[in-house]
């Protein structure tokens, strides 16, 4: 049986051919041809059973109705954040790619959570993935991080049995998904799979797409990481979906004192994204502190905007306005 590049065999494609043909009225020949496109473009859920293929169906036919030219068309709205001066930071305008960079342990990973819950509170579909942390903890942090108590340490207030009864289907509705990436995921088939199920759940094209972390999804080669590769290929996917990307990375400096510059970044980072922010939380790297003081500063933004100062509650899993 004929494999496809994915991993989906053929009988697969022209069953999903034949649903998007009844589905739209196209063709039966130009279904096929776009399900073949989308599965040499690895744009197809990895897992083709009946859910995988009605996911493929869903996105096929808004790009079937949509035409060729309608995600360019689409206004590149910045999401805003919710910190005072971030925005102007960060920008995060569907098409571009923004970089946010730290030394380990800052808290890079929880400030891009926050940014992607943020924005799926505002009504924007947000995919948060990362190849750091699992989807359950990644789901515990979003709890802890929205609702002020952390799940496994903590009850929240008035009990178990009410807070799933108020809060289950005020997050199923809420437009974010999120995904634990496995060793050896590309970027692509990671985005394929969050948008497939946002696709699914929300019927809507993803508007965020935060990535953590850069070098989780680069390969190694005979000089280290390739982390230019895979900052070329974010770039592309953010302008093949019309989504705004926001990608981590992590930097090292001789001294945690340093400063970081664009010679920390790693490759690609300073040519593929159009924004780079730093999140400095001095102490934090190597004497091991909790300080809650933080600073986000632009690298290489347009008009150098201040800095934006904010505190970070470690147990709740976000930045505040300091």
């Amino acid at each position: 049986m004929t494999k496809s590049r994915n991993g989906s065999n053929t009988t697969h494609q022209k069953q999903i051919a034949r649903d998007l043909h009844r589905q739209c009225g196209c063709g039966y020949q130009e279904a096929l041809r776009r399900v073949r496109e989308a599965a040499e473009a690895g744009l197809l859920p990895p897992r083709l059973d009946a859910a995988g293929r009605a996911a493929a169906v869903a996105v096929l036919a808004e790009a079937l109705a949509k035409g060729p030219s309608a995600a360019r068309s689409r206004p590149a709205e910045a999401c805003p954040l919710p910190w005072p001066g971030a925005t102007a930071l960060a920008g995060l305008a569907a098409g571009r790619v923004t970089a946010l960079v730290s030394l380990p342990t800052a808290g890079r990973s929880t400030l891009a959570l926050n940014m992607a819950l943020h924005a799926a509170e505002q009504g924007r579909p947000a995919l948060f993935t990362s190849g750091e942390i699992t989807t359950d903890v990644l789901k515990e942090k979003v709890i802890a991080a929205r609702y002020g108590f952390a799940p496994r340490r903590q009850a929240p207030p008035g009990g178990w049995p009410a807070f799933r009864a108020s809060t289950l289907p005020e997050m199923q509705t809420l437009p974010l998904a999120l995904h634990g990436a496995t060793a050896g995921s590309t970027a692509r088939a990671s985005l394929v799979s969050g948008a497939t199920a946002i696709m699914k759940r929300h019927r809507r094209p993803i508007g965020l797409w935060a990535i953590d972390t850069v070098q989780h999804f680069s390969e190694f080669t005979d000089t280290g990481l390739d982390t230019a590769a895979t900052m070329r290929q974010v770039r592309a996917l953010a302008g093949e979906y019309n989504m705004a990307v926001l990608v981590t990375a992590q930097v090292v400096t001789d001294h945690p004192a340093e400063p970081v510059t664009t010679a920390h970044l790693p490759e690609g980072v300073r040519e593929h994204a159009e924004r780079v922010m730093v999140l400095d939380r001095p102490g934090a790297y190597w004497t091991n502190s909790a300080a809650a003081a933080a600073t986000l500063s632009g690298l290489q933004n347009t008009g150098r905007p201040r800095p934006v100062p904010l505190t970070l509650q470690f147990e709740n899993c976000r930045f505040l306005s300091a």
